[in-house]
């Protein structure tokens, strides 16, 4: 009797290693997929910026596109497009190019919009 017992510890010890070394791999594989999907986006997001910043009719506006990645694995990547505009009609030709921009780089990504439209203030 006592043999088994030594023996049914051994088994129970080998499952809790094995239990622990296939989460171990499972977090592994996880960080590392999310870490390249987060790459991904800060180039995405670094790509749209310079699409942006080409442009002549938004230069002098400080627009920010910022990319999140959420944890799950097949969630689409978000480009918050941020800051302020003078008119409406600015406000649509920004996430005109935003959209275009990312639907030809990265066609899954979302742009979402989070400008503010901010008329000028006249000097006097």
């Amino acid at each position: 009797m006592a043999a088994s017992t030594g023996s049914g510890r051994t088994i129970l010890t080998v499952v809790i290693l094995a239990t622990i070394a296939v989460a171990v791999v499972v977090v592994a594989r996880y960080v590392s997929r999310r870490r390249k999907r987060v790459a991904d986006a800060v180039i995405l997001q670094s790509q749209l910026f310079d699409a942006l910043s080409r442009e002549a009719q938004l230069r002098g506006l400080h627009i920010t596109p910022r990319a999140r990645v959420s944890g799950w694995r097949r969630s689409q990547v978000t480009i918050e497009v941020a800051g302020e505009v003078p008119t409406p009609e600015l406000r649509g030709a920004v996430m005109q190019i935003a959209s275009a921009e990312t639907k030809r780089l990265q066609p899954d990504a979302i742009p979402e919009d989070h400008l503010f439209i901010v008329p000028p203030t006249p000097r006097g």
